[in-house]
Order: structure tokens, then C-alpha cells, then sequence
């Protein structure tokens, strides 16, 4: 097996496929397990929830994965532990927060409007991205299609808490952008099963002590979660969406770039509307399929840029 360094920044023909797949179970992923997440969320304090998540994950992650200890020598334990607390503590905790005062239609057109753009600054910042007019179709179709799908759920009233609320989001969704620009160097040198497993064992701390702080967590919410609902919640988030959703971004990431990788903002909204029709029963009209056929363009027209990103530095 290649070094990592050795695919870094280059998606080579034999792997093209491969990659394209993996996008697509990422998306696939990643815009389902919304359902259980709602289901945890509504039933346990978030950031509690949160927490038991990353438990599970690291349980299961520290059976199996060796040489993650390599993520914490002296030349990388800085960033791996900022960008852990980045992508875990930083996005959750601020996520979570808004959405006590915010719309859920408002907070996730917010968040995933943003990611694209999120990452394609940094990135371009980093010397990852050179801007053209392929990003700046993508981000414009991308984000109509959004609007579009969440234009029936998007209801703001402006208030002081909600702006607040809003805010946080965005801190959020910036906390996670800049924690996966940082996470790239690092597979230079790390798998990203390594790394899932690194950045998770940080991000269990993190989000423990947070949660110990902001909420009340007692004997009836430790019960709670080995209800049938929860449990089986709990497996979708830990084992799909952070096992194997997340170290499937992580080699995105490292052989796309963080922006390509972050297309998935515009695709697993998607994967989440076909999913609450089936599961819920929720309507889907003209503007929803619209919307979805916008962003899907977007992805695409992103997806079909000739040029690879360029390898991450180490600084």
C-alpha cells in the first residue's frame, strides 16, 4: 500500500471511480442519518447525545485501528488536537446551541449553504484552490437549489435569540470548515481511519465536558438510550456517520481537496428529502424537486473540474 503523501493531491485514473462511488456513500450516508440524529437529539440533550455518539465510535475505532497513536507525536499533536476540537466540539456545540432558537429549516439551510463557501475560502487561502467560474456556478446553483428545499421550513422572526441562534451556526459551520483544511496535512502521514480514530478520542472529551457544563444529564437519560429507538439511533450516527462516513471524507479530502469533498453539502440534502418522504411522509412539491435538481447541477459542475487540488502544505 502507497504512502499516503503518495496520493495526496492526486486522484489517480484507477482510483477516479472508486472515489465517485465513495462520494456517493458518504452523501448517501450522511443525508440519512439525519433521521436517527433527529431522533436522538429529540429525545436526549444534544450535546449528551453527541457525546454517547463519539463514545460508541471510539469504542469500536480502538478495536481495530492501529498506529492512531502516531496522530499524537510532538510534530502533529497540535493540530490534531485543534482540528479535533474544530470539527467536534466547536461544530456540535456551537450547532446545537443555535438550534435551540433557530428554525431547523433556517439552521440547515445556514449550515450547508455555507460549507461549500466555508471551504472554498479556506482552501483558496491555503493554496489548495485556484477560483474559477466553475465554483462560482457551483456555489450559485448549490445555494438556490437550498433556498428551494427549504424555502417551506425557513421561517426567521428576527428576533434577538434568533440572531444569536444564527450566529452560532455560522460559528459552527466555520469551526468545521477550518478543522478540515487543517486536517489535510495530516494524511500526509496518517490513514484516515488513524485520524477518525484520533480526532474522535479529542472530540469525546470535549464534548463530555461540554455537556457536563450546559446540561442535566441524569439516571433517566442514561436509560434512555438503550431504548430500542435510541439504540438503534445511536449505531446509525456512530458506526455510518462518524465511522464510516467520516474517514471515507477524510480520503476524499486528502485526494480531492476540502472543497470537491464538501460538495456532499449540496447532494445529502437530497439523500434527507427522499428520506423524509419515505420514512415520514412528508410532501415533496415542484420547488423541493427543483431545488434538488439545482444542487445535484451544482455538485456536478463542480465535480467535473479537469484539475486536481493541489497537494495541502505542511504549515
Amino acid at each position: 500500500m502507497p504512502a499516503p503523501s503518495a496520493t495526496l493531491g492526486a486522484d489517480a485514473p484507477a482510483d477516479a471511480g472508486a472515489n465517485y462511488l465513495l462520494f456517493a456513500v458518504m452523501s448517501l450516508i450522511w443525508g440519512s442519518t439525519w433521521i436517527a440524529a433527529k431522533a436522538g437529539v429529540t429525545a436526549t440533550p444534544p450535546l449528551f447525545f453527541a457525546t454517547a455518539r463519539f463514545v460508541l465510535a471510539v469504542a469500536c475505532l480502538l478495536l481495530f485501528v492501529r498506529g492512531y497513536a502516531a496522530a499524537f507525536a510532538p510534530a502533529t499533536r497540535a493540530r490534531v488536537v485543534v482540528s479535533a476540537l474544530l470539527v467536534n466540539a466547536g461544530t456540535y456545540g456551537l450547532l446545537f446551541w443555535g438550534m435551540q432558537t433557530v428554525a431547523s429549516g433556517v439552521a440547515g439551510l445556514v449550515n450547508l449553504a455555507l460549507i461549500p463557501v466555508g471551504l472554498l475560502g479556506l482552501s483558496v487561502l491555503a493554496g489548495e484552490e485556484k477560483p474559477g467560474w466553475r465554483h462560482a456556478l457551483a456555489l450559485l446553483l448549490g445555494s438556490a437549489g437550498l433556498v428551494l428545499v427549504f424555502w417551506r421550513n425557513a421561517s426567521f422572526g428576527g428576533g434577538r435569540a434568533e440572531w444569536l441562534g444564527v450566529l452560532a451556526i455560522v460559528g459552527g459551520t466555520f469551526c468545521y470548515c477550518l478543522g478540515a483544511v487543517l486536517s489535510r496535512p495530516l494524511l500526509r502521514t496518517l490513514q484516515p481511519l488513524q485520524l477518525t480514530t484520533a480526532q474522535a478520542l479529542v472530540g469525546v472529551v470535549a464534548l463530555a465536558a461540554l455537556s457536563a457544563t450546559f446540561e442535566t444529564v441524569t439516571a433517566a437519560t442514561l436509560q434512555a438510550l438503550f431504548t430500542p429507538r435510541l439504540l438503534a439511533s445511536l449505531l446509525a450516527v456512530s458506526l455510518l456517520g462518524t465511522i464510516v462516513g467520516y474517514s471515507i471524507y477524510l480520503r476524499l479530502l486528502r485526494v480531492w481537496g476540502a472543497f470537491r469533498a464538501g460538495l456532499y453539502a449540496f447532494v445529502s440534502p437530497v439523500v434527507a428529502l427522499a428520506a423524509g418522504a419515505l420514512v415520514f411522509g412528508e410532501s415533496i412539491g415542484w420547488r423541493e424537486l427543483a431545488g434538488a435538481a439545482t444542487m445535484l447541477a451544482g455538485a456536478a459542475v463542480a465535480m467535473r473540474r479537469p484539475e486536481v487540488a493541489a497537494p495541502a502544505r505542511d504549515g
